[in-house]
């Protein structure tokens, strides 16, 4: 089982993203404005192919009966080509984009929620976790960019990845499907973190997208998949974990590079310690007390 996880979260998602890097290069290395075009919407499906190969090969799926959480990717895909493709747009391209990623967001947010009758129950709850999806999508990318502005371009994947690691201990808690989805997402987003420290010509804007919605979408996921119903502020903590992080980068974006990864490791530290002390402090009690009987 072990291998079986090790080469269907990790290995694969490794080898596809490094596959999708080394073509976005590639592409990059003509400089001509549609090569760049060709080399992000690359490296967007790259990101999103990684992360399906970890659930075609860790999942048994009924492709006449897909859940939700199986179905996200698609919308989160075709958000990422589309606010790639706009990138390139001379005119009104920033606020095309922004048109497109709002779009996608919405649309994103809509399939995350599981439908059919075994959920009917659960209707009530779907308005309020669309907006929360959606919002904090796009809240997340929008500060992301800030600090890509602000000369964090080199290490923001960084705070994606926390970003990423807060639904992670939602789903581990609960749900092995769910999270080893989302272990494949960390390994795809560290390898593309660490390939964007080796190449100039690839921009982490082409990756934040994808990041962010499927991280946003999955915390719905962790929810509503899950017997347990944890307090309001632990979802919205896990929602939020990148504009948190870039709150207080806000405040620090003038300091030295050093520092302010320090403080947005700082940060993040805290902010999963406390999530995961929350959800599981009370079974590592209990073992422990065990142990010492």
């Amino acid at each position: 089982m072990e291998q079986a996880i090790l080469l269907g979260c990790v290995v694969a998602p490794a080898i596809i993203s490094l596959a999708f890097v080394l073509l976005a290069i590639g592409l990059s290395r003509k400089q001509a404005a549609r090569s760049v075009t060709a080399a992000a919407v690359s490296l967007s499906i790259g990101w999103c192919a990684a992360v399906a190969s970890s659930l075609l090969l860790r999942q048994e799926l009924d492709w006449a009966a897909l859940d939700a959480w199986q179905m996200v990717l698609v919308p989160i895909t075709l958000s990422a080509v589309g606010w790639t493709l706009t990138m390139g747009l001379a005119e009104l391209g920033r606020e095309v984009r922004w048109i497109v990623l709002c779009i996608g967001c919405l649309v994103s947010a809509m399939i995350a929620m599981p439908s059919g009758e075994a959920w009917l129950d659960t209707l009530p709850l779907h308005r309020g976790w669309m907006v929360a999806v959606a919002g904090s999508s796009l809240l997340n990318v929008w500060m992301l960019n800030r600090m890509i502005d602000r000369g964090a371009a080199r290490w923001v994947l960084l705070v994606s990845l926390a970003g990423l690691a807060g639904p992670t201990l939602l789903a581990a808690g609960a749900y092995a499907g769910l999270a080893e989805w989302l272990l494949g997402a960390l390994v795809t987003t560290l390898v593309f973190t660490i390939a964007l420290n080796f190449s100039v010509a690839l921009r982490p804007q082409w990756i934040i997208v994808p990041a962010s919605l499927f991280a946003a979408c999955a915390t719905a996921s962790g929810r509503f998949y899950t017997y347990d119903d944890h307090a309001p502020w632990l979802y919205a903590v896990i929602l939020l974990i990148p504009s948190l992080i870039a709150v207080l980068d806000e405040c620090v974006w003038r300091w030295s590079t050093t520092r302010r990864l320090a403080i947005a490791g700082v940060v993040s530290a805290v902010l999963l310690s406390g999530i995961a002390w929350y959800m599981f402090g009370e079974i590592i009690l209990k073992d422990a007390v065990q142990e010492s009987w």
